[in-house]
């Protein structure tokens, strides 16, 4: 059994679209992202007409004032694009013992893409190049393979051909397995799946809504409410749950549609995390919804098997980088629900000073809470390790104290002369 200190539970791969796309079919390869010079002298990625730049995507190493918003290169061989061993020498920079891959900003040139053929074709020659850099370390490399959006007939077919790939911790889903921004009873065939596979299920921020007005089901909104057992408009159901929070990139309405329509008691051994949603938001989200549930359970005729807490509690976990507020009140969140994360080499991460980042916010705090959060939690819910593990590896000693910096840092990102 490993025993896990530290462990990222988002990191990504910033590696150029050209380690993977010679994996496609001939015809297809002029369809898939490309490496484009751009007029600032810098490099980015393409797709189409769809032009992103490289810049806050690979900080990595940059004090604040270094950052840039494009005018970056591959070429350049910057922190967080390299190679399997160069990706283990940087966590070891940053006394880092493994991390979660997402894939790079290509996932989203991907929903740029509306040919499903391409797409598919895409999501499978990225993840067999993804399981490959992994298998070079699996226990320190944890991939998460990304499913196409195209059908859930696709998703599924992707979810069982990369089950069983070395490497593959995990299935990241940009969209519900449908398709859509929400749920579906189609979806039900990869829940299923998943279940079955015993695979977490990863997303950033959530299953889709990056469009607001998309995001939001209001009253009337018959054609995007919920299918549950109920006598009321369910949207607006799920609405009243939300608090009221901002939104889309909060997973509120994502984890709201997964426990109303019954689908985490069909599917009882599925395991969510989200990535990059803090935790700040959480106890005030948490106690305000299970009393709006109270208050509007009886007129809209909902009534679940399990509270909506204990929902959260059975089956998400969600990441932050530095979210003090959440860190102090991690027990109203659920000490087994909330994972830290250095978010390299994007530039709301530490890299390679987040130690400094873990001692600011964790010292002082319980041994046994230290661990969870820092690393036990994530690599619980990727089935890395079983959860009786996991409580023997709580109440262990830290090797590396919160205040023992990894050598050869360099120095604190924020410039000397602020």
């Amino acid at each position: 059994m490993a025993d896990y200190e530290v462990v990222s539970a988002d990191s990504h791969i910033e590696a150029p679209p050209t380690r993977w796309t010679d994996r496609l079919p001939a015809d297809l390869r002029d369809r898939a992202p490309q490496v484009v010079e751009m007029p600032d002298g810098g490099q980015g990625c393409a797709i189409g007409d769809e032009r992103v730049p490289l810049g806050l995507t690979i900080t990595g190493g940059l004090t604040y004032d270094q950052f840039r918003q494009k005018g970056l290169r591959y070429d350049d061989d910057p922190p967080g694009t390299g190679e399997p061993a160069q990706r283990l020498a940087e966590q070891d920079r940053d006394g880092v013992d493994a991390e979660v891959l997402f894939s790079t900003v290509i996932a989203t040139l991907f929903t740029k893409m509306d040919d499903p053929t391409v797409v598919e074709a895409c999501v499978r020659a990225y993840n067999d190049w993804l399981s490959d850099f992994c298998s070079y370390a699996p226990d320190r490399l944890f991939g998460v393979a990304l499913m196409p959006f195209s059908g859930t007939r696709a998703a599924v077919a992707e979810l069982e051909r990369v089950a069983d790939k070395p490497g593959i911790r995990g299935v990241h889903l940009l969209r519900f397995p449908s398709g859509g921004a929400y749920l579906s009873t189609e979806d039900d065939q990869f829940w299923s799946a998943a279940n079955d596979a015993g695979k977490a299920i990863i997303a950033h921020h959530n299953f889709g809504g990056d469009d607001k007005a998309k995001s939001h089901p209001m009253a009337g909104m018959k054609e995007q409410a919920l299918e549950i057992a109920g006598g009321a408009d369910l949207a607006m159901f799920a609405w009243l749950l939300t608090c009221d929070l901002p939104m889309p990139t909060l997973p509120i309405l994502t984890v709201e549609q997964l426990f109303l329509s019954g689908v985490l008691d069909r599917f009882p051994n599925l395991r969510f995390h989200f990535a990059e949603t803090g935790i700040g938001w959480l106890p005030y989200w948490l106690e305000q919804m299970e009393d709006r549930f109270d208050r509007h359970r009886f007129w809209a005729k909902v009534d679940l098997p399990r509270r909506p807490l204990q929902y959260v509690r059975d089956h998400f976990t969600f990441s932050f980088q530095e979210d003090h507020a959440g860190v102090a009140l991690r027990h109203a969140i659920g000490i087994d629900n909330i994972c830290w994360a250095n978010d390299f080499p994007h530039s709301v991460g530490d890299w390679p000073w987040s130690a400094e980042v873990r001692a600011r916010q964790f010292n002082g705090l319980p041994l046994a809470d230290v661990r969870r959060m820092q690393a036990l939690n994530i690599v619980a819910q990727l089935g890395v390790i079983s959860p009786a593990e996991k409580e023997e590896l709580a109440n262990r000693p830290l090797a590396r104290g919160l205040d023992q910096a990894p050598p050869d840092r360099g120095e604190r990102r924020i410039p000397a002369s602020v």
